[in-house]
């Protein structure tokens, strides 16, 4: 899979940031989900690739933006669909980018920030090499919070994953904060149990 991802990683990069220039808006975006993960030297396999990312304006307020976007991207022979949830729905706004003709077996989704910890998570996220590509990578701490509120049971085991690392970039006592903030500390504390962490 690791020969497919990496064209596929640089090609959407790089429509990002075609996207960005022609739009005249600068888009910053951060790997997430499981190749983020990997990218922090945990062995994760995965089938998607998945960013955070963020622009000013936000095509969550700017139809025109959206459509913009979605025929730049269609325009270079990918498909790109929004997909909008409701005022209420943890995922209001996600771009899903599928690249047909080139890896058809390989799909994005680019979540749009929607939380003012989001758009922190993006200044804090950290260049890495991932694949022969520098690319940014939510923090250790960030990722955790992030997957411990999505919640679902390949997200849990990738914080005990993440967490069972011991990176020296995990703050214990930063990351139960940040995680008490969203509700998440006793989550946080049941992942930390299962890997052994002391409290």
């Amino acid at each position: 899979m690791e020969q497919q991802f990496a064209p596929a990683l640089d090609r959407l990069c790089k429509l990002i940031e075609t996207a960005s220039r022609d739009l005249r808006t600068p888009i910053k975006f951060a790997l997430i989900g499981g190749l983020a993960v990997s990218a922090w030297g945990i062995s994760r396999a995965t089938r998607d690739i998945d960013f955070l990312a963020d622009s000013d304006p936000s095509p969550l307020i700017d139809r025109r933006l959206r459509d913009s976007l979605k025929n730049i991207l269609d325009k270079h022979g990918c498909h790109a669909v929004w997909r909008m949830g409701g005022l209420d729905d943890p995922i209001p706004l996600l771009l899903r980018i599928e690249m047909t003709r080139s890896y058809p077996d390989l799909s994005a989704d680019i979540l749009w920030v929607h939380k003012l910890w989001h758009r922190a998570a993006l200044r804090r996220s950290i260049a890495l090499n991932v694949m022969g590509r520098r690319i940014n990578v939510l923090h250790p701490e960030d990722l955790i919070v992030m997957k411990l509120e999505a919640g679902g049971p390949q997200d849990l085991l990738d914080v005990q994953s993440l967490l069972a690392s011991r990176s020296r970039k995990i703050s214990l006592r930063r990351l139960k904060a940040n995680a008490a903030r969203r509700q998440l500390a006793t989550l946080l504390e049941t992942c930390l149990k299962e890997v052994g962490w002391p409290r």
